[in-house]
């Protein structure tokens, strides 16, 4: 007997052990990396558990979260049997049954637009009818009395008619704004079913009762960074200011609160499969296939922006008359190649007015103006401006000055890692899911540059001034939009494009008009003489350029003579005195330095022979 309660007390003991138990673990989001393209979201959470095996759900997590990324990490000797990823069922039955209630709303709101609709075609009928029955009494007429008692009875009759079907009306107007109010709520709700939360259960066995720390971890996928710069030249004798921003947005559908940020240059949904070559098979080429005739084809890059600036996501860029387009990804930008000099592109989104735009190689920013209502506003942190009281970045945008004392970065440790880089940002911060841009000034640097100015007079006589960098693989860059300002100038924005740049990093910052440059046709050295059967013209310019700066500058000017393709048309008599002259493409190359003040002039001269029955266009 005693051995049989000691066998039943030891069953006991094992159900017990062996019985799975359940808790719900509240988790809290300690940190954030952020990747060019997503991110990785680390929770953590504490939990009590008892000897044996149980169930942890940590519910609440976003709707972007990719199941194959999940990791569970414990600070416990504990044993992890199994990590499971599944939707938050109790929400989708609830959602379910929401739309089936919606959906036999919405029948019988149908229903009843059918039944007043053919009400009203009834009333239609007899109103018709009606109006068809006015002729009585034939030839012989009516008598009086009988006349007014079948004219009282029409009135009354129709009067009864228009009363229904006024009625009938107004109950259709409230039949079908019911109707597309349940259309409406429908349609949130197969919204909803894209942003139910995940729950991530875990079964654990533990053999002691403890208190173990849980480290929960996971990528999100609608969220990311995107780097832009400020890059400001005071002086051409000092070196330049740049500031890198990071622009961050999430639409995670979980609100990061307090929360550490890395930043990280990686994109963890790039193709890390190395790609091989397949045979190069050469034919001839058919003229039929190229639809370029305009000039030689380029590359267009850019970035589409809306009215405040912010990035706009899917929109539709076309080149005009062909077939070739793109959408713009996430931070706006979009990329075309193949593009003629004469070409224009065609820019559409659904809720912004349609925007077309003569286009040339080289980058642009395109603004686009909303067709509806206002967009959101963007948030700008990490640095601060007295400027009107506004956020710096954003008070340049209504005086195009800057206040240069009052911008300041967040404290940032760069960490360097095999093929990335990460910003670790000491602030904490509080981002929504709502996809507002929050831009962060994580890194300010001065660069040593060479400046020098770039003319070419015969197109335009006016004066580029370029900024060189070299080394400039130390300052880790990234690829990114640039905001120009010179002398406090604002002057525009451009594209930092890293996979297309060499040794050294040149930066365009615009026409420089303390830089004087101008081109005239000499018309005493200019003429035609007519000698037998050849023509012979001859042209001669003088180029002006004088430096107004109160600083040294060193410019690059070219020009150029005219090639012959043609036997019968020869290229003589050239001079370019100090210049270096490319014989192949008749480029002119002169390199300048001039004092504060200075004025240089230079002499371009060729003569061109060709039969007088011929025509040669020399200007």
């Amino acid at each position: 007997m005693r051995l049989t309660f000691i066998v039943i007390i030891l069953q006991i003991s094992i159900c017990s052990y062996s019985q799975v138990k359940k808790l719900n673990a509240e988790t809290t989001v300690q940190h954030v990396t952020i990747f060019s393209s997503g991110a990785r979201v680390n929770r953590s959470a504490s939990v009590s558990l008892l000897a044996g095996r149980t169930e942890i759900n940590f519910a609440g997590l976003s709707n972007q979260l990719d199941p194959q990324t999940v990791q569970l990490k414990a600070d416990a000797n504990i044993t992890l049997l199994s990590v499971q990823t599944t939707k938050d069922y109790l929400t989708v039955r609830k959602i379910e049954q929401e739309e089936k209630d919606l959906i036999g709303h919405s029948n019988e709101c149908k229903d009843k637009l059918d039944l007043d609709s053919k009400l009203l075609d009834v009333c239609k009928n007899e109103e018709s009818m009606l109006i068809k029955n006015q002729a009585i009494g034939g030839e012989a007429g009516i008598k009086a009395i009988d006349l007014k008692e079948s004219l009282d009875l029409q009135r009354a009759r129709l009067t009864e008619v228009y009363g229904k079907e006024l009625e009938i009306q107004k109950r259709l107007i409230s039949d079908q704004q019911d109707f597309d109010k349940t259309k409406s709520q429908l349609q949130e709700i197969s919204k909803k079913k894209d942003s139910v939360n995940f729950i991530v259960s875990a079964l654990v066995d533990s053999k002691e009762s403890l208190t173990i720390r849980f480290q929960l971890s996971y990528n999100v996928k609608d969220a990311g960074w995107f780097p832009t710069y400020d890059v400001r030249v005071n002086e051409v004798t000092e070196p330049l200011n740049m500031l890198m921003n990071a622009n961050v947005y999430q639409r995670s559908g979980e609100t990061w609160k307090n929360i550490s940020l890395l930043l990280s240059t990686g994109n963890p949904n790039d193709n890390a499969t190395p790609s091989t070559l397949e045979p190069w098979m050469l034919g001839f080429y058919d003229p039929s296939v190229s639809f370029r005739q305009q000039g030689a084809p380029g590359v267009i890059s850019g970035r589409i922006t809306d009215e405040k600036n912010q990035p706009v996501e899917g929109a539709s860029v076309l080149i005009k008359g062909l077939h070739d387009g793109v959408f713009t990804d996430v931070n706006g930008f979009f990329r075309l190649q193949n593009i003629s000099k004469l070409s224009s592109i065609t820019i559409s989104r659904i809720g912004y007015i349609q925007k077309e735009v003569a286009v040339k190689p080289g980058y642009l920013t395109i603004a686009l103006e909303p067709s509806g209502s206002g967009l959101n506003d963007v948030v700008v942190t990490g640095y601060t401006s007295e400027l009107l009281g506004n956020v710096a970045g954003l008070s340049v945008a209504k005086d195009k000055m800057y206040n240069e004392e009052a911008i300041q970065t967040v404290a940032v440790t760069t960490q360097f890692q095999p093929t990335t880089v990460i910003y670790k940002i000491d602030e904490k911060y509080n981002l929504e899911t709502d996809g507002k841009t929050t831009t962060i000034g994580i890194k300010q640097f001065e660069i040593p540059a060479i400046y020098d100015y770039y003319t070419a007079p015969k197109m335009d006589p006016s004066a580029f001034l370029t900024a060189k960098i070299t080394h400039w693989q130390d300052y880790h860059l990234q690829s990114g939009e640039i905001s120009l300002y010179f002398e406090g100038t604002y002057l525009g924005k451009t594209y930092l494009d890293l996979a297309s740049i060499t040794d050294t990093l040149a930066l365009s910052l615009g026409k420089d008009n303390n830089v004087k440059v101008s081109r005239n046709l000499v018309r005493e050295f200019s003429s035609k003489k007519f000698i037998g059967n050849s023509r012979t013209e001859t042209k001669e310019y003088e180029i002006k350029v004088h430096n107004t700066k109160s600083v040294p500058v060193t410019i690059e000017l070219v020009d150029q003579f005219p090639v012959s393709t043609n036997k019968e048309i020869s290229v003589e008599d050239i001079k370019a005195p100090d210049g270096e002259v490319d014989k192949d493409s008749g480029i002119v190359t002169w390199t300048l330095t001039l004092s504060p003040g200075q004025e240089r002039k230079l002499g371009i001269g060729y003569s061109v022979k060709y039969p007088k029955d011929k025509k040669v266009v020399l200007e």
